[in-house]
């Protein structure tokens, strides 16, 4: 649903396997973050659908919900970080795990993130496609095998 070429499944999935395992029903009160995607009330509701919007939703969140609500928000992040140095699908999840604003003042990963980051990586590594399959992007720094050439 995202033309954004690294928001892939294995973005997706190495994120939320960084925070939380894939268990649905992690809740951290004190963190104020909850489910799958360790979504904070106040942040999830921008990201349902419209129709839902008009109030902040009390935990426990759906599991399907919450990962829909990811891609939705990774999408909209994506056009913000364009031209941010570094690995555009570390440069997301990073601004997941923050905020946008703090991946672009620090034009990439801040260091206090590069341990999420890093984890990410290793597990989009695991998710991605074969070594033979082409890409549709590649970034100078890129967490994918390269795109094939013509």
């Amino acid at each position: 649903m995202c033309p954004v070429p690294q928001i892939t499944p294995a973005l997706v999935a190495a994120i939320l396997k960084v925070e939380s395992g894939f268990d649905p029903h992690v809740h951290d009160p004190a963190n104020d973050e909850y489910g799958i995607a360790r979504w904070t009330p106040r942040v999830l509701r921008y990201y349902l659908p419209e129709d839902r919007q008009e109030r902040v939703p009390s935990p426990p969140f759906d599991a399907e919900e919450s990962i829909l609500a990811m891609g939705r928000m990774l999408c909209t992040l994506a056009p913000q970080l364009e031209g941010v140095a570094g690995d555009p699908a570390l440069n997301l999840a990073a601004a997941y795990r923050t905020a946008t604003f703090v991946v672009q003042k620090e034009n990439g990963v801040p260091a206090r993130v590069r341990p999420y980051t890093t984890e990410v990586r290793t597990h989009l590594m695991a998710y991605a496609p074969e070594r033979k399959t082409c890409l549709p992007y590649a970034p100078t720094e890129s967490s994918y095998p390269a795109p094939c050439h013509s």
